[in-house]
């Protein structure tokens, strides 16, 4: 885990791309976070919908995680229309799972069901994977989709992560995707 811990220079950085903004989650951003993980669209290949109890965990995790490993998850905006539309970002969740995923970023998205097929979890996604092919040390990015999800599969596979082996988690088959990270140069 030390290899890729990062230190934490007291704030998230603000990512840019053409049409979305990357920064630091805020209690702003709370009431989108709620409503979003209550969702059953939003969270059809990722488990049950959340209690606001179970949300505010993930909400403060995704906060916290930044202070402790020097990464996390961003709240990605529109720039146009503004607002939060979805979240992008790495963690270290230390899953439980057979086989277990080797040490290393695990990248992951969601954006509000209103947005699919805008092309905004990959434009965000490939911002992220550009920020931690700069700042990781270590070989590798991962991932895991459930098999059925293939809209996250296409743009996993449009940020380079190949599939490497299926996987179960929490009783659920899952596919495990790894990327190389850009050496840099």
């Amino acid at each position: 885990m030390s290899e890729y811990r990062l230190p934490w220079t007291g704030e998230t950085p603000v990512l840019e791309t053409e049409r979305l903004r990357l920064r630091g989650i805020t209690m702003e951003d709370w009431p989108f976070i709620r409503d979003r993980w209550a969702n059953p669209q939003f969270t059809r290949y990722i488990g049950a919908p959340l209690s606001e109890e179970e949300s505010w965990g993930k909400f403060l995790r995704s906060i916290g995680q930044w202070v402790v490993m020097g990464f996390g998850y961003w709240a990605v905006e529109e720039k146009e229309a503004g607002g939060i539309v979805g979240e992008v970002g790495f963690m270290h969740y230390k899953r439980i799972m057979e086989p277990a995923i080797e040490d290393g970023p695990e990248i992951g998205w969601g954006f509000a069901p209103s947005t699919h097929g805008k092309g905004y979890a990959s434009e965000a996604a490939l911002c992220a994977v550009e920020w931690g092919d700069a700042h990781f040390k270590t070989s590798r990015m991962t991932c895991i989709i459930d098999p059925a999800n293939k809209g996250s599969i296409r743009v996993a596979e449009k940020c380079g992560f190949g599939e490497v082996r299926r996987a179960t988690y929490k009783g659920d088959e899952i596919i495990v995707l790894n990327r190389p990270i850009a050496p840099r140069g």
